[in-house]
């Protein structure tokens, strides 16, 4: 059975038919109205305003002022007939699209070839693909079905000429325009950055972020492979398929063009499969078997983008050293190089490679959402408001806030500033325990597992924040830890540590090392790449033997699984402790 209810969301009403059995949660999130982390209504994060009588749980979540406000939970709200409910409105997220460029030999995975076929004859009766492979050299032919259906008129509408699209001698497809340009994206699990390049010249021409649209499934790879298993790859595959038609589109609008040649794409293991509808249920379970790490060539229409473009789709490792960790190891300019480096994307999922003696080794530490602010009280994405810097005064300590916006939560960046200056001032042991001493007592109330640091009188990190931080960054520190110790390497070996990603190039590397997250012996030697994928995944589609070292990569990375190894355990447990060394 079903009802109807109203919702009012970024100024906008609508009707929508949800079943009456069920929290709203579920169908908030199928209509990409809500984020939810969590979905089964721990984390408190799925905020709604609503006349409803509050139940107990919604009661341990939210303030009085809250539930006095109409704040509710969708996990706790059922719906009835006719209930009005409001979803803030979406925030801006900052999403990172800047990376550092190195120079590299051009030279693009597709060429484009301007043709002058001759026109058929009564004694000249070559079918029309032969007559248009013929006039540029091509020995194979993987149009599509839909690009061969519209040969014949394109054909005899630019009086046999126009441009041909070729990898290396096979021809995948034509255009009547000479522009040769890419799209480039980075489908990160929380953002998608994407831009339009040209091929020729490696220029990026314009650029777009946004949120993830699979959000609304699941905060992590984990929550939406188990929506995908209760309900379906559909909607998550169509939910970012969408999003780049979108994207695609506003693109080709600000650069004034028709298309592009090529979409080259990058995300992790679990992002690669949902964007080919592929089932990643056997991601998540134990031996981790994805469907395949291939890299693949496809015309674009056939994962459903809107686009007579080729799309390419790099290669991953395992399944979860994915096609964005290629894409940045491309990024770095330096595999097969001579000297020794370490690279870390830090997110939910703590990808380390270390490239040393010639050698790849990967490892992937769990270390949860709260880098990006899940999971933690008044944690949040880097988008306006978010408290991303905290630092001493001779008052006590002062924050910086995205956009000077008022602060209404605390990013990531943020969060490890704050547990360094915890350490700096005792206010916090090596173990972790805050207690109420020094400069920061005034700003510290509570006791045992309640107490918690006022950032501002609607921000705070509990100690329950701090524990999530302290597994988060133990895992990481134990993947490096093991990494090194399989290459048989100390940080003096170690030439440069890469950041990637977001939140690698939000945090202050001072911080990072204070609590023991990163090796103090690497502190000098980092190097931040920004949105290392995105350049990667450009690097695949136009440099030199690109597209062979990315299958090098692929082949000849040792990937090491840190659950089955044998010393991560204790190595977990010894980098528990907010030390520098």
């Amino acid at each position: 059975m079903t009802v109807t209810i109203t919702v009012t969301h970024d100024q906008k009403k609508s009707s929508l038919v949800v079943p009456k059995d069920k929290p709203i949660v579920g169908s908030l999130r199928e209509a990409r109205l809500i984020v939810a982390p969590c979905g089964i209504g721990k984390c408190g994060k799925c905020r709604i305003l609503c006349e409803t009588t509050p139940s107990d749980e919604e009661k341990s979540h939210l303030t009085p002022m809250e539930l006095e406000a109409g704040v509710r939970l969708a996990c706790y709200t059922w719906p009835s007939e006719g209930m009005n409910i409001t979803i803030a409105d979406r925030q801006d997220l900052k999403v990172l699209t800047r990376f550092r460029t190195s120079e590299y030999t051009l030279e693009p995975a597709l060429t484009k070839k301007f043709f002058q076929a001759p026109a058929p004859a009564i004694l000249d009766q070559e079918p029309d693909i032969d007559r248009l492979m013929k006039s540029v050299g091509a020995t194979e032919n993987a149009l599509s079905l839909d690009q061969l259906r519209k040969l014949p008129d394109f054909l005899r509408r630019q009086s046999f000429s126009g441009y041909a699209l070729l990898s290396n001698e096979t021809l995948v497809g034509y255009s009547d325009k000479a522009d040769h340009l890419g799209l480039i994206v980075d489908i990160g699990t929380t953002t998608v950055a994407g831009m339009i390049v040209d091929l020729t010249t490696g220029k990026t021409l314009a650029v777009s972020g946004s949120h993830n649209a699979q959000a609304p499934f699941g905060a992590d790879v984990m929550t939406r492979i188990q929506y995908c298993m209760e309900h379906s790859t559909d909607a998550l595959n169509s939910a970012i398929i969408d999003q780049l038609n979108s994207m695609l589109a506003g693109l080709l609008t600000r650069c004034d063009v028709n298309d592009v040649s090529l979409i080259a794409l990058a995300g992790n293991t679990t992002m690669m499969h949902l964007l080919c509808g592929i089932d990643p249920e056997f991601i998540s379970k134990a031996p981790f078997i994805p469907a395949t790490l291939s890299a693949m060539q496809m015309p674009a229409r056939d994962l459903g983008i809107l686009s007579d473009s080729r799309a390419l789709l790099l290669p991953g490792v395992s399944a979860y050293i994915g096609a964005d960790i290629v894409a940045s190891l491309l990024a770095t300019g330096a595999v097969g190089k001579d000297k020794n480096f370490l690279m870390a994307d830090i997110g939910t999922n703590a990808e380390t490679v270390l490239y040393a003696n010639g050698t790849c080794y990967a490892c992937s530490a769990a270390a949860g959402p709260c880098f990006e602010g899940a999971n933690l009280s008044c944690g949040m994405p880097g988008q306006p408001g978010a408290i991303d810097s905290v630092f001493q005064t001779d008052e006590g300590f002062g924050l910086t806030v995205i956009d000077d916006r008022p602060s209404t939560g605390l990013c990531g960046s943020g969060v490890i500033d704050a547990i360094a200056l915890l350490l700096d001032e005792e206010a916090m042991d090596a173990t972790g325990r805050l207690q109420s001493r020094g400069t920061l007592a005034d700003s510290i109330e509570g006791e045992k597992n309640q107490i918690r640091f006022n950032l501002t009188p609607r921000v705070f990190l509990t100690q329950k924040d701090i524990r999530e931080v302290q597994l988060a960054k133990a895992a990481l520190r134990a993947g490096i830890e093991i990494l090194m110790q399989e290459a048989g390497v100390t940080c003096d070996d170690i030439d440069t540590l890469y950041l990637a990603g977001g939140f690698g190039s939000a945090i202050h590397p001072e911080s990072a090392t204070r609590i023991g997250m990163i090796p103090h012996g690497l502190l000098n030697k980092i190097s931040v790449l920004g949105n290392a994928a995105s350049f990667g995944a450009l690097r695949y589609a136009t440099e030199k033997k690109g597209i062979e070292t990315a299958d090098t990569i692929r082949h000849h990375t040792r990937h090491i699984e840190l659950s089955a190894h044998k010393s991560f355990s204790s190595e977990y447990m010894n980098r528990m402790i907010f030390a520098e060394d």
